[in-house]
């Protein structure tokens, strides 16, 4: 990935994650209406009420059937152990626990020889946070030392008792995870991908209304900026896509039904990243020129031929309609369309490629031209259902 001068980190930044996250929550709510919007996060809800049930269960068996003295731990426990899928839960139930015997193991042991002081804590905090990156746990996992430490503090007793309620927290949330209402990412991946697509297509048509009109050297930094931001973002629909194909591990009811969405997902996710550097690559280009660069003549060669912006257009339909393909109401419409979208760009290269062919040869632009050529060729290479290398990313 190039690492152009100028390039905003905001994005990237945990702040900036946050509040481009919530800004999108809402564009989505806006456009969507509550009523589709609720049914859009019905999977999130569901999987939420799950949880919270299952934390009320634990609570109810700890503190009314089995009478333990902190009943707290066990819903704790299961908050420690669900995680996104299944799969990750149950490894994630068998970190917990253990992490939390050797935790109370280490801080018996050395309760006993050293007795309580500060030597016994530091030694505690630095080999738990030493285990925890040997063991290959997550960063935030930090159960070995926080037991260590609790048990330093209210003995042996509680240490035995946390390593219960752990153990009964984890079982519950691992059959939550795994025999209730499992968690599937297929549709969600489905979803991301279909608004990541429509977001290119917006970046695309701007482009096109650009070059068709007076354009600036701010306005192609800021079709850069976007697409900068959406080559990020799309790293971020690739883990989706892989989250859902996890979310099919010790999955045993209708596998089947979802293999075919699973590899859809991934193909598309794959897609979507080529073309969308390649979309970068032409605002890449679009800067270059108007600002002068590498001996380009700046704006006196801003009036690009009409056949770019139309092109462009062009994509902006491809990548809207590849985005409708990946949700679950795709219609034959929308492969309609797409096609006829690339034959649209076809045509439009080979209109641009001869009126280039008049002009003077050998001339600055010339390397710039081809470039751009090549970039949308590839990107209506890439989205060819046909011929392409994608096939798996349609339905």
């Amino acid at each position: 990935m190039d690492r152009e001068p100028g390039r905003k980190q905001s994005a990237g930044a945990p702040l900036g994650r946050i509040v481009s996250g919530a800004a999108a929550g809402l564009a989505r709510l806006r456009a969507q209406g509550f009523r589709e919007w609720l049914r859009a996060e019905r999977d999130a809800f569901t999987q939420t009420v799950k949880v919270t049930l299952a934390c009320v269960f634990g609570w109810w068996l700890a503190a009314y059937v089995l009478k333990a003295p902190l009943p707290v731990l066990v819903p704790i426990g299961v908050l420690l152990t669900v995680s996104a899928t299944a799969y990750s839960t149950v490894v994630r139930g068998f970190q917990q626990v253990g992490a939390v015997v050797v935790g109370v193991g280490a801080a018996s042991v050395l309760t006993w020889l050293i007795g309580v002081n500060a030597v016994t804590l530091s030694v505690l905090v630095a080999s738990g946070l030493v285990l925890t990156r040997l063991l290959n746990l997550p960063a935030q996992n930090v159960q070995i030392p926080i037991t260590a430490l609790l048990v330093l503090s209210l003995g042996r007793t509680y240490g035995f008792a946390r390593l219960a309620d752990v153990l009964l927290g984890a079982a519950i949330g691992i059959a939550a995870n795994l025999l209730i209402l499992p968690p599937r990412f297929v549709e969600h991946a489905a979803r991301e991908l279909c608004d990541m697509s429509g977001e290119l297509a917006e970046l695309a048509e701007d482009m096109a209304d650009g070059l068709g009109g007076h354009w600036t050297e701010d306005m192609a930094r800021d079709w850069l900026d976007r697409a900068r931001e959406l080559s990020q973002r799309l790293e971020n629909t690739k883990d989706t896509a892989d989250q859902a194909a996890e979310s099919m591990r010790l999955t045993f009811r209708r596998r089947r039904r979802y293999e075919r969405r699973l590899r859809q997902a991934a193909e598309a996710a794959t897609c979507l990243d080529h073309a969308g550097h390649q979309l970068r690559s032409i605002a890449r280009g679009l800067v270059d020129l108007i600002a002068g660069a590498r001996g380009l003549p700046g704006e006196e060669a801003a009036d690009l031929p009409e056949p770019l912006a139309e092109e462009l257009r062009a994509l902006s339909r491809i990548f809207y309609n590849f985005g409708l393909l990946q949700v679950g109401k795709a219609r034959s419409r929308d492969m309609a369309d797409l096609c006829a979208a690339l034959r649209e760009g076809e045509h439009q290269q080979r209109h641009l490629t001869a009126e280039l062919a008049d002009s003077p040869p050998k001339g600055p632009l010339w390397p710039l031209y081809g470039a751009l050529l090549d970039d949308c060729a590839r990107i209506r290479h890439e989205f060819d259902p046909d011929t392409g290398p994608h096939r798996d990313a349609f339905p």
